[in-house]
């Protein structure tokens, strides 16, 4: 589609004017897959794209540190409210803040509702996109009750994998999927869960799966960088993300007392914070690893490219937990190849989206710590195939860059939510 002709779709979009306003619960500066995706996607159409998010941390209820610096610094607009949900509550409420919690929710909707059409009507807002996450699944349907613009849905996996808390969540899960014009879908595992669970129209769908910045994971390395970063001599693995169970980092640090055995210099490097960090701590300690395993903590965002070039690979061996939480796609993996660096990842969610088996890395168990181990020394006592692999990851990521994957959903967005 040549967006400079003229074109008006069934919601009554004219290509060269789609303008929309993106509502998400949380957002950069903090640090997470979905949010990347967004801010790449508003970066390379920043005059179409308007984001409309929270100042705080729901999971912790502070303000998120830094966020005035991004968004005066960003191309394109974005608007902070106190709150677009409610922070997490503890495992088990009391009565009081049950009742509490209904009403607050309500007030919260109402807001969310009133800004959304103050910023339809000054913008000439064309498309609404909701970033599904489950305190906004009421969202779409009332989108669609009140408003005349299109409704997307934007899904990356887990939020629609993982089982939802209640009955009722369930519905109005189900419901904000078949309320929306159209859904986009982050990897085949997502968007065949939305067939398959959900009912919902192939032709509803688009599959865009994530890209990358290219321009900062450029394949290149500072000359500086491993002594800036201090980064170990010898065979190297890096890995990042949340500390939570399903990016599998316990299992990798099981598996890493087989990989010292066969290469005593081994060294094992883990990015990232969360609520698994005090025990894998606690685990490294008892396995007598303090030397051989590092925690990084957050890692600064300009650092990452160095992080994953240096790296002999990369490896976070995710895993689908019992409850459907599972990785969507796995951006970090589609960041190292664009680093020259093969990967291991789980054989769960959508990551063979972002792996390609035997070529740009290697797909395994994992809750399999021997074949975690086992993948591992394949790959760093072997520098052919990872020379091999190397170069072709380089490859394999030079397509995916962010301009074209974002041109796709505009394209998407502008059919009026149908398959282009």
């Amino acid at each position: 589609m040549d967006c400079m002709v003229p074109n008006t779709n069934r919601s009554g979009i004219q290509a060269e004017k789609m303008r929309c306003l993106m509502i998400v619960t949380h957002y950069c500066p903090l640090v997470g897959g979905a949010q990347t995706v967004y801010d790449a996607l508003a970066r390379c159409a920043p005059d179409q794209f308007h984001v409309l998010t929270s100042n705080r941390d729901y999971t912790t209820g502070e303000i998120v540190d830094g966020f005035a610096a991004f968004d005066s610094a960003a191309p394109y607009r974005i608007t902070r409210t106190d709150r677009i949900r409610q922070d997490l509550q503890g495992d088990k409420p009391n009565l009081l803040e049950k009742v509490s919690s209904v009403a607050t929710g309500w007030w919260l909707n109402h807001k969310l509702v009133s800004r959304v059409k103050q910023i339809c009507r000054a913008e000439d807002i064309d498309t609404i996109c909701v970033g599904v996450n489950e305190a906004l699944m009421w969202l779409p349907s009332a989108l669609q009750r009140e408003f005349d613009q299109q409704v997307i849905v934007f899904t990356h996996g887990e939020e629609i994998s993982q089982t939802a808390h209640s009955a009722k969540a369930e519905h109005n899960r189900r419901r904000a999927l078949h309320a929306a014009d159209g859904i986009i879908a982050v990897s085949n595992y997502t968007a065949s869960l939305l067939a398959q669970k959900y009912d919902i129209a192939k032709e509803k769908i688009y599959l865009s799966t994530n890209g990358v910045d290219l321009q900062k994971f450029c394949g290149k390395v500072p000359p500086t960088a491993r002594e800036t970063l201090d980064f170990p001599a010898g065979s190297t693995v890096f890995s990042c993300g949340r500390l939570v169970a399903r990016k599998g980092f316990d299992k990798l640090v099981e598996a890493w007392p087989g990989v010292v055995k066969a290469i005593p210099d081994a060294t094992l490097l883990i990015g990232g914070t969360g609520l698994l960090e005090g025990s894998l701590n606690a685990r490294v300690q008892e396995l007598g690893l303090q030397e051989n395993i590092q925690f990084l903590g957050a890692i600064k965002p300009d650092d990452m490219p160095s992080y994953y070039g240096l790296a002999s690979l990369f490896c976070m061996p995710n895993r689908t937990m019992p409850d459907g939480d599972t990785e969507g796609f796995g951006l970090v993996f589609l960041e190292a190849s664009a680093m020259g660096t093969p990967s291991i990842a789980g054989r769960a969610g959508g990551t063979s989206d972002a792996v390609v088996e035997g070529e740009t890395g290697l797909l395994v168990d994992g809750e399999d710590i021997s074949e975690i181990e086992s993948a591992i020394l394949t790959l760093l006592t072997n520098d052919a195939s990872r020379t091999v692999m190397a170069a072709a990851a380089l490859r394999f990521a030079s397509n995916q860059g962010w301009p074209t994957k974002a041109a796709g959903i505009i394209d998407f967005m502008k059919t009026g939510g149908t398959e282009v």
